[in-house]
């Protein structure tokens, strides 16, 4: 495993030293180059948590993952930078409530007596760490995000959005449709965690377990990248390209009508070439 493959695989050939400036290239760098993904669910790749394994995958092939994948190599990372970093177990929020523990793997970084939430492995997310600090708001192209303290739980939020005006929904010729979207001002939680630390393999189980029965990862194939000024989001049959505007986002959806539209466009857009068969559901 080398540190400076690993950077130049996420494109990033700044300074190393352990700083805040540091943190923050290298965070949004690797949003910007390491899809957030479970592809290998959909082709049958049973993921291990083991770090050269990981390695191997999102640096040599060139791949990206889930949580317990880009956060867990990326904590690996930042030790190897000389940052003092340690992993957290989070609960994510979802129709049904929160999930059990260690269904997500986030990482925590002290600078100078502060702490930053890093997290590069949840999708459409913040591109570089949140100082941990309660009610203090952290813009960001993807939202605004601040936390919440109670007792000894930390609940990060997000503004919510909500679709800017019925008619600018449309559907086109191509199977393309757009959807235009603001900022509510109401606040969702996204997750919750304690600051117990955790090491990688605490999360072996729930790994195991959301590769094989979790209904959003097994469901359906998807990919998410950051792009400079959007995101991309490709799931089951579809791709959604997501363009952030100073005050509103527009996403636009575009049907994929073949397997070999998918993989030219997993090749052509994330850079992902695949060993294995994709099953795709949709």
């Amino acid at each position: 495993m080398d540190v400076r493959q690993y950077l130049s695989r996420i494109g990033y050939h700044g300074d190393t030293s352990p700083t805040l400036d540091t943190l923050r290239a290298v965070h949004q760098a690797h949003m910007l180059t390491v899809p957030f993904e479970n592809l290998s669910i959909h082709c049958g790749e049973e993921i291990v948590l083991d770090l050269q394994l990981l390695y191997n995958k999102i640096v040599v092939k060139r791949r990206g993952g889930f949580c317990y994948e880009n956060n867990g190599l990326f904590s690996w990372l930042l030790g190897q930078l000389g940052f003092n970093v340690k992993t957290l177990s989070a609960q994510v929020n979802n129709p049904e409530g929160f999930t059990p523990e260690k269904a997500h793997l986030i990482n925590l970084v002290c600078i100078d007596g502060e702490s930053w939430v890093t997290d590069v492995g949840f999708g459409c997310l913040f591109r570089t760490p949140v100082c941990l600090v309660a009610d203090q708001e952290h813009p960001d192209v993807t939202g605004t995000y601040r936390f919440q303290q109670e007792g000894d739980t930390w609940f990060l939020q997000r503004k919510s959005k909500t679709q800017l005006d019925a008619d600018n929904y449309e559907a086109a010729p191509g199977g393309i449709q757009r959807d235009d979207m603001v900022e509510s001002g109401e606040w969702v939680v996204l997750y919750k965690f304690t600051l117990q630390e955790h090491k990688l393999q605490d999360f072996s189980e729930r790994c195991s377990w959301t590769q094989r029965l979790s209904p959003f990862f097994t469901g359906r194939p998807f990919c998410v990248l950051h792009l400079a000024d959007g995101l991309v989001t490709y799931i089951g049959t579809k791709v959604i390209t997501t363009r952030y505007y100073e005050t509103h986002l527009i996403k636009t959806t575009i049907v994929l009508n073949s397997d070999k539209d998918i993989l030219a466009l997993l090749w052509g857009t994330f850079g992902i070439k695949l060993e294995n068969h994709l099953t795709v559901k949709e």
